[in-house]
Protein backbone atom coordinates (compact mmCIF):
# COMPACT_ATOMS: atom_id res chain seq x y z
CA UNK A 1 0.00 0.00 0.00
CA UNK A 2 1.19 3.32 -0.96
CA UNK A 3 0.98 6.37 1.81
CA UNK A 4 0.10 9.89 0.34
CA UNK A 5 0.39 12.47 1.65
CA UNK A 6 -3.02 15.03 2.21
CA UNK A 7 -3.71 17.15 -0.76
CA UNK A 8 -7.45 17.87 -0.93
CA UNK A 9 -9.40 21.23 -0.53
CA UNK A 10 -12.44 21.75 1.63
CA UNK A 11 -15.31 21.98 0.05
CA UNK A 12 -18.34 24.61 0.22
CA UNK A 13 -21.33 25.24 -2.07
CA UNK A 14 -24.71 23.68 -2.69
CA UNK A 15 -22.58 20.89 -5.52
CA UNK A 16 -20.82 18.85 -3.25
CA UNK A 17 -20.88 15.83 -4.57
CA UNK A 18 -20.25 17.48 -8.21
CA UNK A 19 -17.12 19.04 -6.48
CA UNK A 20 -15.68 15.74 -4.56
CA UNK A 21 -16.47 13.72 -7.89
CA UNK A 22 -14.05 16.16 -9.51
CA UNK A 23 -11.64 16.42 -6.63
CA UNK A 24 -11.02 12.63 -6.30
CA UNK A 25 -11.13 12.12 -9.83
CA UNK A 26 -8.49 14.59 -10.84
CA UNK A 27 -6.34 13.08 -8.04
CA UNK A 28 -6.72 9.67 -9.16
CA UNK A 29 -5.46 10.31 -12.49
CA UNK A 30 -2.78 12.80 -12.11
CA UNK A 31 0.10 9.82 -11.51
CA UNK A 32 0.00 10.91 -7.78
CA UNK A 33 -2.16 6.96 -7.23
CA UNK A 34 -1.42 3.97 -9.36
CA UNK A 35 -3.99 0.71 -9.80
CA UNK A 36 -4.06 -1.06 -6.50
CA UNK A 37 -3.55 2.04 -3.83
CA UNK A 38 -6.14 2.72 -1.30
CA UNK A 39 -7.53 6.47 -0.99
CA UNK A 40 -7.26 7.79 2.69
CA UNK A 41 -9.76 6.57 5.19
CA UNK A 42 -12.42 8.11 5.19
CA UNK A 43 -12.78 9.90 8.62
CA UNK A 44 -9.68 11.58 6.97
CA UNK A 45 -11.48 11.94 3.33
CA UNK A 46 -14.69 13.44 5.49
CA UNK A 47 -12.35 16.06 7.75
CA UNK A 48 -9.89 17.13 4.43
CA UNK A 49 -13.50 17.55 2.50
CA UNK A 50 -14.90 19.19 5.57
CA UNK A 51 -18.56 17.04 4.59
CA UNK A 52 -20.38 14.28 6.11
CA UNK A 53 -20.10 10.77 5.51
CA UNK A 54 -23.10 10.14 3.12
CA UNK A 55 -22.22 12.89 0.62
CA UNK A 56 -18.52 11.48 0.58
CA UNK A 57 -19.98 7.82 0.17
CA UNK A 58 -22.33 9.41 -2.90
CA UNK A 59 -19.13 10.08 -4.44
CA UNK A 60 -17.46 7.66 -4.05
CA UNK A 61 -20.31 5.25 -4.97
CA UNK A 62 -20.08 6.88 -8.62
CA UNK A 63 -16.28 5.92 -9.18
CA UNK A 64 -17.20 2.57 -7.94
CA UNK A 65 -19.64 2.28 -10.30
CA UNK A 66 -18.00 3.23 -12.98
CA UNK A 67 -15.37 0.54 -12.32
CA UNK A 68 -12.33 2.73 -11.13
CA UNK A 69 -12.71 2.47 -7.49
CA UNK A 70 -13.55 -0.73 -5.35
CA UNK A 71 -14.68 -0.38 -1.61
CA UNK A 72 -14.80 -3.86 1.02
CA UNK A 73 -15.60 -3.75 4.24
CA UNK A 74 -12.46 -3.40 6.97
CA UNK A 75 -10.06 -2.35 3.60
CA UNK A 76 -10.59 0.50 2.73
CA UNK A 77 -11.11 2.02 -0.63
CA UNK A 78 -8.70 0.58 -3.34
CA UNK A 79 -7.94 1.90 -6.85
CA UNK A 80 -8.71 -1.10 -9.22
CA UNK A 81 -8.64 0.73 -12.80
CA UNK A 82 -7.37 3.96 -14.61
CA UNK A 83 -9.06 3.56 -17.41
CA UNK A 84 -12.08 5.92 -16.50
CA UNK A 85 -13.42 5.83 -20.81
CA UNK A 86 -13.74 1.86 -19.80
CA UNK A 87 -17.43 0.69 -20.46
CA UNK A 88 -17.46 -2.35 -21.65
CA UNK A 89 -16.96 -4.14 -18.39
CA UNK A 90 -19.78 -6.55 -18.11
CA UNK A 91 -20.66 -10.17 -18.52
CA UNK A 92 -18.11 -12.52 -19.90
CA UNK A 93 -19.79 -12.55 -23.14
CA UNK A 94 -19.40 -8.61 -23.49
CA UNK A 95 -16.41 -8.15 -21.75
CA UNK A 96 -14.70 -6.77 -24.91
CA UNK A 97 -18.11 -5.83 -26.87
CA UNK A 98 -17.92 -2.48 -28.80
CA UNK A 99 -19.78 0.38 -27.05
CA UNK A 100 -21.52 0.85 -30.77
CA UNK A 101 -22.58 -2.93 -30.32
CA UNK A 102 -24.30 -2.09 -27.30
CA UNK A 103 -26.26 0.85 -28.47
CA UNK A 104 -27.91 -0.77 -31.15
CA UNK A 105 -28.66 -4.15 -29.31
CA UNK A 106 -30.24 -1.69 -26.54
CA UNK A 107 -32.14 0.40 -28.93
CA UNK A 108 -33.75 -2.54 -30.25
CA UNK A 109 -34.23 -4.59 -26.90
CA UNK A 110 -36.13 -1.27 -25.47
CA UNK A 111 -38.23 -0.84 -28.61
CA UNK A 112 -39.65 -4.27 -28.09
CA UNK A 113 -39.56 -4.18 -24.38
CA UNK A 114 -41.79 -0.68 -24.38
CA UNK A 115 -44.30 -2.04 -27.33
CA UNK A 116 -45.01 -5.34 -24.75
CA UNK A 117 -44.90 -2.73 -22.19
CA UNK A 118 -47.54 -0.49 -23.65
CA UNK A 119 -49.58 -3.18 -24.10
CA UNK A 120 -50.03 -5.24 -20.90
CA UNK A 121 -48.69 -3.27 -18.28
CA UNK A 122 -51.16 -3.26 -15.41
CA UNK A 123 -51.73 -0.79 -12.36
CA UNK A 124 -49.32 -2.54 -10.18
CA UNK A 125 -46.55 -2.14 -12.95
CA UNK A 126 -47.31 1.71 -13.54
CA UNK A 127 -47.03 2.20 -9.83
CA UNK A 128 -43.68 0.31 -9.54
CA UNK A 129 -42.56 2.60 -12.63
CA UNK A 130 -43.77 5.64 -11.46
CA UNK A 131 -42.08 5.16 -7.67
CA UNK A 132 -37.93 4.59 -9.97
CA UNK A 133 -39.21 8.27 -12.12
CA UNK A 134 -39.47 9.61 -8.58
CA UNK A 135 -36.80 8.22 -6.73
CA UNK A 136 -34.32 8.84 -9.83
CA UNK A 137 -35.59 12.65 -10.56
CA UNK A 138 -35.17 13.71 -6.43
CA UNK A 139 -31.65 12.16 -6.79
CA UNK A 140 -30.26 13.72 -9.79
CA UNK A 141 -32.24 17.04 -7.69
CA UNK A 142 -29.73 16.62 -4.54
CA UNK A 143 -26.91 15.07 -6.62
CA UNK A 144 -27.37 12.23 -5.31
CA UNK A 145 -25.49 10.24 -8.34
CA UNK A 146 -25.13 7.13 -7.03
CA UNK A 147 -28.78 6.52 -6.29
CA UNK A 148 -29.71 8.48 -9.28
CA UNK A 149 -27.93 5.12 -11.48
CA UNK A 150 -29.68 2.76 -9.60
CA UNK A 151 -32.79 4.29 -9.78
CA UNK A 152 -32.29 4.77 -13.71
CA UNK A 153 -31.51 1.74 -14.30
CA UNK A 154 -34.16 0.20 -12.16
CA UNK A 155 -36.94 2.96 -13.82
CA UNK A 156 -36.33 1.04 -16.99
CA UNK A 157 -36.32 -2.44 -15.78
CA UNK A 158 -39.64 -1.57 -14.44
CA UNK A 159 -40.57 -0.69 -18.18
CA UNK A 160 -39.05 -4.48 -18.81
CA UNK A 161 -40.86 -6.22 -15.90
CA UNK A 162 -44.07 -4.17 -17.26
CA UNK A 163 -43.22 -6.41 -20.65
CA UNK A 164 -44.55 -9.75 -18.75
CA UNK A 165 -42.02 -11.08 -20.99
CA UNK A 166 -39.87 -13.39 -18.55
CA UNK A 167 -36.79 -13.41 -21.44
CA UNK A 168 -36.79 -9.76 -22.17
CA UNK A 169 -36.47 -8.96 -18.64
CA UNK A 170 -33.70 -11.49 -17.90
CA UNK A 171 -31.79 -10.11 -20.86
CA UNK A 172 -32.64 -6.51 -19.74
CA UNK A 173 -31.32 -7.29 -16.69
CA UNK A 174 -27.73 -8.79 -18.43
CA UNK A 175 -27.20 -5.46 -19.50
CA UNK A 176 -27.72 -3.66 -16.56
CA UNK A 177 -23.53 -3.92 -15.30
CA UNK A 178 -22.80 -2.29 -18.53
CA UNK A 179 -25.48 0.25 -18.36
CA UNK A 180 -24.72 1.28 -15.14
CA UNK A 181 -20.85 1.89 -16.05
CA UNK A 182 -21.89 3.58 -18.83
CA UNK A 183 -24.22 5.85 -17.06
CA UNK A 184 -21.38 6.50 -14.22
CA UNK A 185 -18.98 7.54 -16.40
CA UNK A 186 -21.23 9.98 -18.58
CA UNK A 187 -21.49 11.59 -14.98
CA UNK A 188 -17.65 11.71 -14.76
CA UNK A 189 -18.11 13.86 -17.85
CA UNK A 190 -20.29 16.08 -16.49
CA UNK A 191 -19.95 18.92 -18.46
CA UNK A 192 -21.55 16.90 -21.33
CA UNK A 193 -24.01 15.22 -19.24
CA UNK A 194 -27.47 16.51 -19.96
CA UNK A 195 -31.00 15.73 -17.78
CA UNK A 196 -33.29 14.01 -19.53
CA UNK A 197 -35.87 13.68 -16.89
CA UNK A 198 -38.57 15.34 -19.20
CA UNK A 199 -37.64 12.82 -21.71
CA UNK A 200 -38.05 9.65 -18.81
CA UNK A 201 -41.51 11.79 -17.56
CA UNK A 202 -42.65 11.63 -21.40
CA UNK A 203 -42.14 8.07 -21.88
CA UNK A 204 -43.85 7.45 -18.34
CA UNK A 205 -47.00 8.86 -19.71
CA UNK A 206 -47.27 7.17 -22.94
CA UNK A 207 -47.36 4.19 -21.63
CA UNK A 208 -49.60 5.29 -18.74
CA UNK A 209 -52.38 6.00 -21.93
CA UNK A 210 -50.92 3.16 -23.78
CA UNK A 211 -49.57 5.25 -26.89
CA UNK A 212 -47.21 2.75 -28.34
CA UNK A 213 -45.95 5.67 -31.08
CA UNK A 214 -45.21 8.01 -28.90
CA UNK A 215 -43.89 5.31 -26.36
CA UNK A 216 -41.17 4.19 -28.85
CA UNK A 217 -40.37 7.67 -29.92
CA UNK A 218 -38.99 8.57 -26.38
CA UNK A 219 -37.26 5.33 -25.86
CA UNK A 220 -35.53 6.80 -29.41
CA UNK A 221 -35.02 10.57 -27.96
CA UNK A 222 -33.65 9.18 -24.36
CA UNK A 223 -31.43 6.84 -26.34
CA UNK A 224 -29.75 9.89 -28.88
CA UNK A 225 -28.93 12.21 -25.80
Amino acid sequence: MTNHSSSFSKVTGRKLTDEIIEQLKNKIFSGTFKVGDRLPPEPQLMEEFSVGRSTLREAIKVLVHAGILEVKQGRGTRIISLDWANETSFDQQLKQADTNDIYEARTMLDQEIVKLAVKRRTQEDLLHIKSWLDKRYHALQNGNYATYVEADIEFHLAIAKASHNKVLFDLYQAFTPVLTRILSNFLLHQSNYRDNSEIHQQLFEAILAQDEKKAIQYVLNNLEL
